[in-house]
């Protein structure tokens, strides 16, 4: 026998068969469907989240302004005399607008650190011990003997 012989009996074999249920063509394509629009779903929930960050991030930036002292207020200019209209008379007088002063920033608060009572370790210590006292009697030095001196020719000259 030959081996496309043999091949074609086994596959024509009805026993080898499985039978395929009515409908299973429409199932898979539903399947297949189902994960399609499952996808896409996330893509656009992902990518309407990525561009509501951006959007998000770009707003908060262009709004983000650093603390800038304000310059102080400039006190409007008062004329000390006025000038003589014919309707000055006729309109009361206004008093200049009342600015309140502009207040300086404080400066940002920075909390201190705790004050420890320790006292320094001994060795940072600035405290010296005194000295030990000492005596006022002089060392004792040696004197030569002087019979020794008497019995060495080397340091007396010879008397001649």
């Amino acid at each position: 026998m030959d081996l496309e012989d043999e091949l074609g009996r086994i596959l024509r074999d009805e026993r080898l068969d499985i039978p395929v249920r009515t409908g299973a063509e429409w199932s898979v394509v539903a399947g297949a469907r189902r994960r399609r629009q499952r996808n896409n779903m996330l893509a656009a929930s992902g990518s309407a989240l990525a561009a509501l960050m951006l959007v998000g991030g770009g707003v908060v930036l262009v709004n983000h302004q650093p603390e800038r002292p304000l310059p102080p207020a400039a006190p409007p200019v008062v004329n000390s005399t006025p000038i003589p209209t014919s309707t000055s008379a006729d309109l009361p007088a206004v008093p200049p607008p009342h600015h309140p002063p502009v207040q300086p920033p404080q400066p940002p608060y920075r909390p201190r650190l705790p004050q420890t009572s320790e006292e320094p370790p001994e060795i940072l210590s600035t405290q010296t011990t005194a000295p030990a006292p000492t005596t006022s009697k002089p060392t004792q030095t040696t004197q030569p003997n002087p019979t020794s001196s008497a019995n060495n020719p080397t340091t007396q000259p010879p008397a001649q």
